[in-house]
C-alpha cells in the first residue's frame, strides 16, 4: 500500500508532467470479441466483465489439482481467478498484507488444461498486484500488473515480451481489442497498446485535489470497457470518507462523468460490469446500477454484508455473492432469489463458513459458485456443493483470506477451473 507521502509525491510529479490523453487524441480501438466456448481469456470473461459465457459444464467431479507447493517457485500469495486460453490455464499469486513482495516471489503459472501438468512458472520478485489477462489468444501473450508499477507481457513459453513502467501498484488489466486498461494505486487509469506502447494516462482528481490529496485512492478494481469508453473505480485516500469514486472515460482518455457512491457496510470497490443499458458496481456490501452514459444512479441493493464480490449479468438478472448469492432484476435491483450460505461455522478454520465473494460465472442457464452450479432461473442446486470434502480438508487458516474468495471459478464449455485458497488450482469436469 502506498504511503500518503508516496501518493502526494506521485500527484506532484503529474502536475509537472501534465495529463496525457485528455484531449481524446487516441483513436478508439477495434474491440471485436468472439465469445469462445473453450476459453475464459480475462478475469471478467469479456471486456465488459459480464462473466457470461456461451456454455459451461452440466456436472462435474475433480479432474486434477495443482497444489501450491508443487510448483517452482511455489504458488504462494492470494491466488487470482484463473484465465483460460488455447488449452492453457494461467494463474498468479498476488501480493497482499499477508504476502509482501519482500517476503516471497509472486508466481505466474501456466498449466496444461487437459492434464494439469505445470508447463512453466515465472517468478516476479517485486510482487504482482492482480490477475492475468490474455491479449492475443493466437500468440498466447499474457499481461500482468506488478506491485512496483510495471506492466509485464509474457509469451507462451514464459519469456518476457515487453515491460511498461507506469507507476503505482497495478491491478488486473482489462484487454480491449489491441489495448489494455489498468488502474494504479496512485489514482490513475492507464491505456497501453498490446505492444507495450503507452497511449495515455488519465488522472482521476483535478490538479488542486491531487496536490492536496483528499481524494487520492488506495484501493482499485479491474476497469471495464465497451464501445463508449472505459469505466474505473477508486477508493479515496482519506479513510474517513465512506465513498467510492466511479468514473467514465472515452477511449481517448477524456473524462465523460464522475459519480461518488456511498460505501455503507464497507467501501472497497469490489467489481464492475457494463452492459448496453447499465453499469453495475459493488461497493462494500452494496450493489449499484448506474447509467453508463451519465453515471446517474438508478438503483441500489444492500446485501447487509461487509463486502460483496464482482457482479455478473445475463439477459434478465445481476448475480453477486456476499454472505449469500443474490440474483437481482436488472431493471430495478429487486431480489429474485438467493442461495443461502448455510455451511455451519463448526470451527474457525472452516472455509465453507466464509462468504461467497468470487465472481459467479453464468452460462446457459446456470450460475457457478465454489464447486458446483445452481439454476439461473430460481437458484435451485443443480450439482456440486459448498461442503465437498476436498474443499473442507487441510490445515486451512481463514484469516488471511476472509476478504477474498475461498474458491474462484471460471467455466468453459466442458469444465470449471478454479483457484482455491488452500488447495491451489483445480479442474472440475
Amino acid at each position: 500500500m502506498l504511503s500518503r507521502r508516496e501518493v502526494l509525491a506521485a500527484g506532484g510529479a503529474a502536475l509537472v508532467s501534465g495529463v496525457a490523453g485528455c484531449g481524446g487524441s487516441s483513436p478508439a480501438p477495434d474491440a471485436t470479441f468472439d465469445a469462445p466456448t473453450t476459453a475464459w481469456p480475462t478475469a471478467g470473461y469479456d471486456p465488459q466483465a459480464t462473466g457470461r459465457a456461451p456454455d459451461g459444464p452440466t456436472e462435474g467431479t475433480v479432474s486434477w489439482s495443482v497444489s501450491r507447493s508443487s510448483a517452482d517457485p511455489p504458488l504462494y500469495g492470494a491466488l487470482s481467478p484463473p484465465v483460460v486460453a488455447d488449452g492453457t490455464v494461467y494463474v498468479t499469486g498476488v501480493a497482499t498484507h499477508y504476502y509482501r513482495p519482500d517476503d516471497f516471489v509472486s508466481p505466474l503459472a501456466a498449466i496444461d488444461a487437459a492434464s494439469g501438468s505445470v508447463r512453466w512458472v515465472e517468478g516476479f520478485a517485486d510482487g504482482l498486484g492482480g490477475g492475468p489477462a490474455v491479449v492475443d489468444d493466437d500468440s498466447g501473450t499474457v499481461v500482468i500488473g506488478g506491485y512496483d508499477g510495471a506492466l509485464h507481457a509474457v509469451g507462451s513459453d514464459g519469456g518476457s515480451e515487453w515491460t511498461a513502467d507506469l507507476g503505482g501498484r497495478l491491478g488486473t488489466p482489462t484487454a480491449y481489442g489491441d489495448r489494455l486498461y489498468v488502474e494504479s494505486g496512485s489514482g490513475r487509469l492507464h491505456a497501453v497498446g498490446s505492444d507495450g506502447s503507452r497511449l495515455w494516462t488519465a488522472d482521476r482528481p483535478g490538479p488542486a485535489e491531487r496536490l492536496l490529496g483528499p481524494d487520492e485512492p488506495v484501493e482499485t478494481t479491474m476497469p471495464v470497457a465497451d464501445d463508449r469508453g472505459v469505466y474505473a473505480a477508486f477508493t479515496p485516500f482519506d479513510r474517513g470518507r465512506e465513498a467510492v469514486v466511479v468514473l467514465g472515460y472515452d477511449h481517448g482518455g477524456a473524462r465523460r462523468w464522475r459519480t461518488v457512491l456511498d460505501g455503507r457496510y464497507g467501501r472497497s470497490p469490489n467489481g464492475l460490469a457494463v452492459t448496453d443499458d447499465a453499469l453495475y458496481a459493488t461497493v462494500g456490501g452494496t450493489v449499484y446500477a448506474l447509467d453508463p452514459d451519465t453515471g446517474e444512479q438508478r438503483w441500489q441493493f444492500v446485501t447487509g454484508s461487509a463486502a460483496a464480490g464482482p457482479p455478473t449479468v445475463d439477459d434478465e438478472r445481476v448475480y453477486v455473492g456476499a454472505k449469500n448469492l443474490y440474483a437481482l432484476s436488472r431493471s430495478e435491483g429487486v431480489e429474485r432469489w438467493r442461495v443461502v450460505n448455510e455451511a455451519p461455522p463448526s470451527y474457525d478454520r472452516d472455509p465453507t463458513a466464509l462468504p461467497y465473494l468470487a465472481r459467479p460465472p453464468v452460462a446457459d442457464g446456470r450460475v457457478y459458485i465454489r464447486t458446483g452450479a445452481v439454476s439461473a432461473a430460481d437458484g435451485t442446486r443443480q450439482w456440486g456443493g459448498d461442503a465437498d470434502e476436498w474443499l473442507r480438508s487441510g490445515n486451512y487458516f481463514a484469516e488471511p483470506y476472509y476478504g477474498r474468495p475461498v474458491a474462484s471459478p471460471v467455466v468453459t464449455g466442458d469444465a470449471m477451473y478454479l483457484t482455491h485458497a488452500h488447495r491451489g488450482v483445480v479442474k472440475v469436469a
